[in-house]
């Protein structure tokens, strides 16, 4: 069956945050950890979430978030563009199963997000720990481009080297 990028269904999410333990113990995703994945799913800005699914399997997905001044890829976006954040979204929470990696679901769930976002006039912006090359080349590959360093702070008190990305 073919992979399909739809919006993400409440029980999808047990499958998801299923998924989200794995790629953490593969690649240290979230930095924060995976104490409730569920929890850490949902997020009190979403605007949409997608889900990819491939035979009937969810496998990955992404959430597109208003921007508030608190979220530092806003603040390096309006500080690079001049407009108001009120004008932007931010794309979180984007990840794919390891045993899917390849499969084109990460390209096509962060297209899937920017669409809806340039549907309604929003431009899009992000931070992504440096550490995690892969996503940096897929975001490249899709014509976003870093604007600003900045440092993730989260626990008590780590930080983790990350780069505000926008597109072109």
């Amino acid at each position: 069956m073919a992979l399909v990028i739809r919006p993400r269904r409440d029980e999808d999410i047990p499958a998801l945050a299923a998924a989200l333990v794995r790629v953490h113990a593969q690649d240290g995703y979230p930095v924060e950890g995976v104490a409730d994945p569920e929890g850490w799913l949902r997020h009190d800005r979403e605007l949409q979430s997608w889900t990819a699914v491939e035979d009937s399997k969810p496998m990955g997905q992404i959430t597109l978030t208003r921007a508030v001044p608190a979220d530092d890829a806003a603040g390096a976006w309006q500080k690079h563009t001049g407009d108001s954040i009120d004008h932007l979204a931010i794309p979180v929470r984007l990840f794919v199963d390891p045993d899917h990696r390849g499969s084109g679901a990460g390209r096509l769930l962060m297209e899937t997000a920017v669409d809806f976002a340039r549907s309604r006039g929003l431009a899009v912006a992000f931070d992504v720990m440096l550490k995690d090359r892969a996503a940096i080349r897929l975001y490249e590959r899709l014509g976003f481009a870093p604007i600003a360093e900045i440092s993730h702070h989260y626990g008590d008190g780590n930080t983790e080297a990350a780069a505000v990305y926008a597109i072109q």
